[in-house]
């Protein structure tokens, strides 16, 4: 019998084949599931990106620990107990996977190590996908796994990983075994050498990679504070992006060679910021240049971005350079309708560093918890509780924990959802927060 491909092409265009659809009314729609709220999506695949030194294989050992034994993420969110499993083709499972795993407290027992697939000699050989993905399903099958980490993704995957349609050709069979089993996939990889690009631009190999995932997050060094580092999420496709957060690696107290991590909260700095820092003398020189002209243009108001970037071509910025100054100041956006798209400072940089009136701090009530924050009615030096010029957000906020001591990451997270859940901006909570960690916990937790 002659199948579909044995006519010859004439007689295909006469007799297409019909594609497959499905009406919109037929489709029952299901809400996002998270394994880690609105940072990592259940059943999906996210990538986290980084250079080699700043701790993301022992990130992924802390969130492996977490999920095996369920106890809660480094922002407070719940997090349900199941089995991982872990490919990494670079650590070696019995000095440093293992051991950073016990570090971190993990259940061993809920965690698998997979060292790859057997060769045709008896040996082992590196996954290598997309057609080691059904041995994968499998092995995700069998043990039940809610977790797959692999550790770094682009030593596994064949093709030309530059090439857009091989990349997520590659990578597409992974998503779509993570969609099929609900298992959750974290893909790591190393950064290229383009500082010139934006954070989601950075990671290894060809953007149709990032493409494929729906999450992901960016990995650095803090620009400002020595050991302390940087997790800021970089896409976000099924939520509003969260707050960066701070971590360090600091050495096991039975083994101080040994990494584990340590959060310390959340931070103001962002993907885009970070993954420009890495610039030569002359390129930041041009880049303070270049955010000293946006402060002065936009310091009276909202200014069109077509008249910003003639302006700066006038005063020989690069378009990258003012790109840079405008995701270092975190210049807003915004477009009304068919009108034109603004730029404007944010409320801290309009105030020229500080933080600017808040008009809906006076209307968030108090509560009787003592285990979170609340906002004073009335507060003098401002109209309906707001706090004069130039005060700091954190002043009309009154911490019932802790009156003089260092504030943990629970905490800080604790209050933050407390202020952001009672009506406060996110912008404003996160900026209160920043000021009160760094006027509570001093140099060491900034």
């Amino acid at each position: 019998m002659r199948g579909y491909d044995d006519f010859p092409p004439e007689w295909h265009k006469r007799n297409p084949p019909e594609v497959i659809a499905t009406r919109a009314s037929e489709v029952v729609t299901k809400p996002v599931r998270w394994l880690w709220d609105k940072r990592i999506p259940k059943g999906k695949l996210t990538m986290f990106d980084g250079d080699p030194d700043v701790g993301k294989s022992v990130v992924t050992m802390d969130l492996a620990a977490r999920v095996s034994t369920g106890r809660t993420f480094p922002d407070g969110a719940e997090c349900e107990a199941g089995n991982v499993l872990i490919v990494n083709v670079e650590d070696a499972k019995d000095d440093t996977i293992v051991p950073r795993l016990k570090a971190h407290g993990a259940n061993l027992d809920r965690i698998v190590i997979v060292d790859g697939m057997p060769d045709e000699r008896d040996g082992t050989r590196l996954l290598d996908l997309p057609d080691d993905v059904a041995a994968l399903e499998a092995a995700v099958d069998h043990y039940d796994a809610d977790l797959l980490i692999l550790d770094p993704v682009l030593t596994m995957l064949g093709g030309d990983m530059n090439k857009d349609g091989e990349a997520r050709k590659a990578l597409a069979p992974l998503r779509d075994m993570a969609e099929e089993t609900g298992v959750t996939v974290v893909a790591v990889r190393h950064l290229n050498k383009n500082v010139s690009l934006s954070a989601i631009q950075r990671g290894g190999g060809n953007m149709g990679l990032i493409g494929v995932a729906r999450a992901g997050a960016f990995f650095a060094h803090h620009p400002e504070q020595d050991g302390l580092r940087i997790m800021a999420p970089h896409k976000s496709n099924l939520a509003q992006k969260q707050p960066s957060l701070q971590y360090t690696v600091v050495g096991w107290a039975i083994d101080e060679n040994i990494g584990r991590v340590e959060w310390r909260g959340i931070t103001e700095h962002d993907a885009n910021s970070l993954a420009t820092e890495a610039l030569s003398p002359h390129e930041k020189s041009a880049k303070e240049e270049a955010m000293e002209f946006l402060r002065e243009l936009l310091a009276s108001g909202p200014v069109e971005s077509r008249r910003i970037k003639a302006e700066a071509r006038e005063a020989d910025i690069a378009e990258r350079t003012l790109r840079r100054a405008k995701d270092a100041l975190r210049i807003r956006t915004k477009k009304d309708g068919d009108g034109p798209w603004m730029w404007s400072l944010p409320p801290e940089d309009g105030q020229h560093g500080q933080v600017g009136q808040v008009g809906h701090l006076g209307q968030v009530r108090k509560t009787p918890n003592t285990e979170t924050a609340y906002v004073k009615e009335g507060v003098q030096g401002g109209q309906g509780g707001q706090p004069s010029e130039g005060g700091h957000l954190y002043e009309q906020v009154q911490p019932e924990v802790q009156p003089n001591g260092h504030l943990s990451a629970d905490e800080q997270n604790g209050l933050y959802q407390k202020w952001v859940g009672e009506g406060m901006k996110e912008a404003d909570a996160l900026a209160a927060m920043q000021q009160l960690v760094e006027s509570r916990n001093g140099k060491d937790a900034k």
